[in-house]
């Protein structure tokens, strides 16, 4: 891991004792969650726009900011004291990142490339609800377990993540109805 993943993960496990940021703050499981999110750093072109909808803990953002600094990372989040931690995060590391505090019913003035959902919600819902966050000609990525035939997603390519742990869905968002969430 890099000197700033590190730090991450130190951070994360100084804030989630206390803020109940991940489900473990062993080591170990952060590190799942930070290899999972940088499955996308080799993916992801080169100077795009990314949100990360329902950021959380940061994740896939965080990783991917700090692995990719070329990419221009948002990430999203409703919930205060998560708010709190990840702009802790960015200043801490010195990230050229922006945190918004918003619902993802929300739509942007200006969308994005890609938007990456990782635990979400259902699958249909958050690919529905990431819709308005991308071009039509952007893509939504989900971390899931389902293939796309099962998501119900066929025209959807997938990348799969280490040790049978899933994949990251690459759903085109004309893929997806693009009706006003509710």
């Amino acid at each position: 891991m890099t000197p700033d993943l590190e730090r991450f993960a130190d951070e994360l496990q100084k804030w989630g004792a206390s803020s109940n940021l991940v489900g473990s703050t062993e080591r170990s499981q952060l590190q799942v969650h930070i290899d999972d999110s940088l499955v996308a750093a080799a993916e992801l072109p080169e100077r795009v726009r990314v949100v990360d909808l329902g950021s959380g803990a940061g994740f896939p953002g965080l990783p991917l900011a700090i692995a990719r600094p070329d990419l221009a990372v948002t990430l999203v989040e409703i919930r205060e004291r998560r708010v709190h931690f990840l702009r802790h995060v960015v200043r801490t590391l010195d990230l050229a990142v922006e945190v918004l505090r918003t619902r993802i019913q929300s739509v942007p003035e200006q969308p994005f490339a890609f938007a990456l959902a990782r635990a979400v919600g259902p699958l249909e819902e958050t690919a529905r609800l990431a819709a308005p966050w991308v071009d039509a000609d952007g893509e939504i990525w989900i971390w899931s377990r389902l293939s796309p035939e099962e998501a119900g997603f066929p025209s959807a390519a997938s990348i799969a993540l280490a040790e049978g742990r899933g994949r990251i869905l690459r759903i085109p968002a004309a893929a997806v109805s693009r009706g006003t969430p509710a």
